[in-house]
């Protein structure tokens, strides 16, 4: 790693691996096994085929051979098979007897191999010999080679397609009305329309387009200061007023928040594993907040996607600086996790081929991972540039932080930060306590050791004393006891973790499987990016990964693809529709672009602003297309029924998050501080299964032996925590912090949520659907959380305004950002008074009762749900 430091922090440093030595936590993956390439001595071969090649055959050949029903994944009949290893890792780690878990099977350790006889003190000695000599093995293994069926000249072709090709600056097209545009947006859109004797919409009313404005740039409605604003400087000079509020919503921390939700959606954020054993993330929260704060600092985007590949290897001058670099990393780890997968080369493979297809899609707009098992079938890129890039993924680890169960195959640890930024619910643990933390680790270790004996020993027919309940619940506790220890160092000060990933000293390549089937590798390839897409191949030494180089291309302004990607996004989140409708696809089956002049525009315009969100929006928002109305127009829906020239804007409807943060903001109860950390880190490790959270240890009050939670503090898992687990689906009416930290746990959602169409966290969403179902309508009538805030609305409102003229009119410009017409008053007066007041409702005066009836029927209209 590239750093700049000085002497405190290179002490720093030395103090940092020191502790990481101490807790046993992993910041450089184990190197990938690779087999010994070197020439062997005589010597060397002789000792194998005398003394290991004739055991192998006599005992292990039976189970793991070729030739066998293979068992455990494991191969001994090839140097690549021992050197790579089965489902528990490397058989063996040539020098490293202790890594090497051959040694510790044949020594009747974790495993007894050969089972029911033990092999002999000799035969014993002369492994021992063997693995410390470095293994050598003068087996020579056939190796397969899958060819393509893409050739040269199609790769050539294939990067004469319109999205393969570097973005140029347009001549910016000649257009009859030279009086409408506002901007060179509106040049490319109002050629379009005019070559299709289409006229653009009229101007959005001051307040529609206010309402617009704020919703899609901080996700919250219009104040009535900023209403009144608008509509006293609306007629004096309209371009100034819009860019003036346009500005005012950029330098707002909601900007990011809102924006960072968007990212996040592409990125699957989420706080637990999914799939079958759904395992919390504590540490997700760092990445969230990260993205947030990005956007709020307009980072150059391409330094963004650079710390996201490759921020663990970027040059630092500081250790806040790589301490960031590292959460950044994050995208790479939070991704959805098998954890019951038995095999570990088949666990590897599908999480680099998960890391392949959300980096290519998000970033690139091009789905690489279809070409996992052959070549893509409708793009030129061949199944051996996948793994060229399975080789760069390959060579690092992902740190996501599971704690290990006995259904948790694959647990992984965390990276410690270089800087003191604690969860804020991990407290000090004192040396008294944390001697008796590792004292029943050990107790329980020995446990669990002596009950997986028990357990072999019954394959061969011996009566044991225990159950699976047994083994289930020591393991349990042995991970949690693994994970509160960890948790400090040896003072019992908590440490600062996050999800990351980091790269293996000595990089390999990897080599191609035929069908993608991990056990049947083919031939090496050299790492490298898809060739369809560059021009030349970076520079890839022997000892690099290959990673930071991918960032750095992915970044450049000589990717054809990132800048196009990411303003197509941008145009897509401000018009409902992108200038690509299929926005993680810009290959031969996506999309055609409806103006690729406008879409090359604003690619180069985005570099060449220094890759800055906040100034690519800024320039749309400010556009004539932008402010257009939403009114129908006969004519025009006759020719482009579908929108696809922009000749309005489109009517939307509001997502999850903008619809809860809204009814919050207008009764006043919005809370708009960031909150510390998450509720799933609160909660801890645990696990998700019938909507709730439930610890590690199988309930949530369950303590570790000595009066000791998951979280250090006596009785206690949690606020929020009960018998029963912490439920998700009501959350939601616990907490009034905007909705981009509410917990995002994988199969289990706050309601106000699920019920409005939130991304699905296990996937890449560009674009989220939009339903309108009765579910979303009862929610108005019957959900706790909209009853309590039509309340609290109509509480604010009698404290603000004394009449019931004012009160409504009041009412209408909190929820729909415009003043109500005589009609609608009439109506919403009758309805008052008609109301039937409940005796049994939670407000006492009966005038509160009416108005409260009245802000939840203008909250269940359309109106509310919808921009225009």
């Amino acid at each position: 790693m590239s750093t700049f430091w000085n002497k405190s922090s290179f002490l720093f440093f030395s103090t940092f691996i020191l502790a990481l030595n101490l807790v046993g936590i992993v910041v450089h993956g184990q190197d990938e096994p690779k087999a010994r390439k070197e020439k062997l001595t005589n010597e060397q071969t002789k000792f194998f085929e005398s003394k290991i090649r004739p055991v192998l055959i006599r005992e292990c050949y039976g189970c793991h051979s070729t030739k066998a029903k293979i068992k455990g994944g494991l191969w001994l009949d090839s140097r690549e098979g021992v050197v790579v290893g089965g489902d528990s890792g490397a058989a063996v780690v040539p020098g490293n007897l202790n890594e090497s878990l051959l040694w510790s099977a044949i020594n009747y350790e974790d495993f007894k191999m050969p089972p029911g006889k033990k092999l002999s003190h000799d035969i014993i000695s002369d492994f021992r010999q063997w693995i410390e000599m470095g293994a050598p093995d003068p087996r020579i293994e056939n190796v397969a080679k899958v060819n393509t069926t893409i050739t040269p000249n199609d790769i050539l072709r294939g990067k004469q397609f319109w999205s393969f090709k570097k973005p140029a600056a347009p001549i910016t097209p000649s257009i009859t009305n030279t009086h409408w545009p506002r901007s060179k947006i509106d040049h490319f859109i109002l050629s379009q329309l005019e070559q299709n004797k289409l006229t653009p919409n009229d101007d959005a009313s001051a307040t529609t387009l206010l309402r617009r404005l704020t919703f899609d740039l901080i996700g919250l409605p219009p104040t009535p200061e900023q209403i009144a604003w608008i509509e006293k400087n609306w007629n004096k000079d309209r371009e100034k007023a819009i860019t003036h509020i346009v500005d005012s919503l950029l330098s707002k921390p909601e900007f990011g928040e809102r924006w960072g939700r968007h990212w996040l959606d592409v990125a699957r954020y989420a706080e637990s594993t999914g799939k079958e054993l759904n395992l919390t993330f504590p540490n997700a929260w760092r990445y969230r907040d990260y993205v947030i704060d990005s956007f709020n600092e307009d980072k150059p985007y391409n330094r963004f996607v650079q710390e996201q590949l490759a921020g663990d290897l970027l040059p630092i001058k500081t250790e806040q600086q790589w301490a960031e670099n590292l959460i950044a990393t994050g995208f790479l780890a939070i991704g959805p996790k098998t954890l019951t997968e038995q095999n570990a080369r088949q666990f590897k493979h599908d999480l680099v081929d998960e890391q392949i297809d959300v980096a290519t899609r998000v970033m690139l707009g091009v789905s690489v991972a279809c070409a996992r098992c052959h070549d893509h079938k409708f793009d030129p890129i061949p199944q051996a540039d996948y793994y060229a890039m399975a080789g760069i993924f390959n060579n690092m680890t992902t740190h996501y932080g599971t704690v290990s169960t006995l259904q948790n195959r694959r647990s992984s640890n965390l990276v410690i930060l270089p800087i003191d930024d604690l969860n804020p619910f991990d407290e000090k643990v004192s040396p008294e306590e944390l001697a008796s933390l590792k004292s029943q680790l050990a107790q329980k270790a020995a446990e669990l050791n002596d009950y997986r004996k028990q357990r072999q020993s019954a394959r061969q027919g011996s009566d044991v004393k225990f159950s699976i309940a047994d083994i289930a619940r020591t393991s349990a506790l042995v991970g949690s006891l693994k994970n509160k220890i960890q948790s400090c160092d040896n003072q019992g000060n908590p440490l600062t973790y996050a999800m990351a990933v980091q790269s293996v000293d000595r990089p390999t390549n990897s080599r191609l499987l035929l069908r993608g089937e991990f056990d049947k590798p083919a031939q090496y390839v050299e790492r490298g990016l898809p060739q369809v897409l560059v021009t030349e191949q970076p520079n890839i030494t022997a000892t690099s990964s290959g990673r930071l180089e991918l960032a750095r291309w992915v970044g450049s302004e000589e990717n054809p693809l990132t800048a196009r990607v990411m303003v197509n996004r941008v145009w897509q989140h401000m018009f409902g529709r992108g200038i690509v409708q299929s926005t993680e696809n810009f290959g031969s089956t996506g999309q055609p672009p409806s103006h690729p002049e406008l879409l090359d525009h604003l690619a180069v315009e985005f570099m060449n602003n220094g890759w800055s969100v906040k100034k690519l929006v800024r320039e749309i928002a400010i556009s004539r297309t932008y402010c257009m109305d939403s009114s129908f127009k006969q004519t025009n829906f006759d020719v482009d029924p579908e929108n696809k020239l922009f000749w309005r804007m489109a009517p939307r409807r509001l997502d999850a998050e903008a619809l809860r943060d809204s009814i919050l903001a207008m009764s006043g109860d919005l809370d708009s501080n960031r909150p510390r950390a998450s509720r799933v880190a609160e909660f801890g490790p645990g696990t998700v299964r019938d909507g709730a959270l439930f610890s590690t240890l199988g309930t949530s009050n369950s303590k570790i032996s000595g009066g000791f939670s998951m979280r250090g503090r006596p009785g206690s898992m949690g606020s929020g925590a009960n018998p029963s687990g912490m439920t998700i689906a009501k959350i939601d009416q616990q907490m009034n912090y905007r909705s981009v930290y509410l917990p995002v746990v994988r199969q289990a959602l706050p309601r106000a949520l699920e019920v409005f169409d939130f991304a699905e966290s296990s996937m890449v969403v560009g674009v989220r659907e939009t339903s309108n179902t009765p579910d979303q309508g009862l929610y108005f009538l019957n959900n706790e959380f909209v009853l309590s805030q039509s309340d609290a609305i109509a509480r604010r409102i009698q404290q603000e305004k004394s009449s019931l003229t004012d009160q409504i009119k009041h009412a209408f410009l909190l929820v729909y950002g415009r003043r109500a017409t005589s009609n609608e008053l009439r109506a919403v007066e009758r309805f008052y008074r008609e109301f039937e007041v409940s005796r049994r409702s939670r407000l006492g005066r009966e005038s509160t009762q009416k108005l409260s009836a009245v802000c939840q029927a203008i909250l269940a209209s359309a109106e509310f749900r919808y921009l225009n």
